[in-house]
């Protein structure tokens, strides 16, 4: 069984989709926040996502984020790319565009409307493998995709060679050890939520992907470089401890709209979300900033 790629690990930066005041994609706002996110020190970007509200665009304007994001990475990062769809030919599709945008990895989840079995799983990563030349990154994203790569499904899926790395978000970080344990080093695993992050590098994650602005990226990036060295170190856990806070925020009030808020008070302000996703609301828009005024962000 082969190994995974090892350059194919690190600190992904999920981007936010930014929209103007009409509510269409901020074009010039997306080229500067991926460059500044870029400059923050981390080592890949990653664009229309689930977080990234990529299931909330079009396909026009999912081809513009794609290619607008490989102009500004433009080989000097990694770029990761979503291109989960209901459709095998959907998602083909999606990731030939993902391919010509520059991607070094293509992420992908099982989205579904009618129930899919494993098998039919199985194919449909399968078939996308063989459509492009870019590695996958199988994303289990249990609570929208409602199809769960348990870590026996994902051992089973060792066949498909393209499939280079596994984004756990299922919620439960134990499955990062129970996937080294049945796949050794056939995968590179990523870690699925900020709050987990600590716990899934002691488990055996060697990839984190978060949605960051670039107020919260130094230590963000500081964290990421301690858990990679050491997840066991004091460092670490007083890193992880500084921003334990924020990351206890986001699992409850929602990344991109904790993200979207912050952003209001900076330079770099990236819209709303798109609906039918809600701002926050007052009382948690007060929370978030006493948050960063502790972490001294604002």
């Amino acid at each position: 069984m082969a190994g995974a790629r090892k350059s194919d690990t690190g600190l992904f930066c999920y981007v936010v989709t930014p929209y103007n005041t009409k509510g269409d994609v901020d074009v010039a706002k997306l080229t500067d926040y991926v460059a500044a996110m870029m400059k923050s020190g981390v080592d890949g970007i990653t664009c229309v996502a689930s977080t990234c509200e990529g299931p909330y665009l079009t396909e026009k304007e999912r081809h513009l984020v794609a290619t607008t994001v490989g102009k500004v990475a433009a080989g000097r990062l990694k770029l990761n790319i979503g291109v989960g769809a209901v459709s095998t030919r959907q998602v083909i599709e999606y990731a030939k565009q993902a391919e010509a945008s520059g991607a070094t990895s293509l992420m992908l989840d099982m989205q579904q409307y009618f129930t899919i079995g494993f098998d039919d799983a199985y194919r449909h990563f399968e078939t996308v493998a063989r459509a492009v030349d870019v590695p996958i990154r199988l994303y289990n994203i249990t609570a929208p995709t409602r199809f769960d790569f348990t870590p026996e499904r994902v051992a089973r899926m060792t066949g498909i060679r393209a499939i280079t790395s596994v984004k756990e978000a299922s919620g439960d970080v134990s499955r990062i050890r129970d996937i080294k344990s049945l796949c050794g080093d056939r995968y590179n695993l990523f870690c699925g939520f900020h709050y987990q992050c600590l716990d899934a590098f002691r488990l055996g994650a060697v990839g984190w992907e978060a949605m960051l602005h670039p107020i919260i990226a130094k230590p963000c990036v500081e964290l990421y470089r301690a858990l990679a060295a050491d997840p066991w170190s004091r460092r670490a856990e007083t890193l992880y401890k500084r921003v334990q806070p924020l990351f206890d925020f986001f699992k409850f009030n929602g990344v991109p709209h904790s993200i979207k808020a912050m952003s209001q008070w900076t330079d770099l302000k990236l819209g709303k979300p798109r609906p039918p996703l809600a701002e926050l609301t007052e009382q948690p828009r007060r929370r978030l900033r006493e948050i960063l005024s502790e972490m001294g962000a604002i």
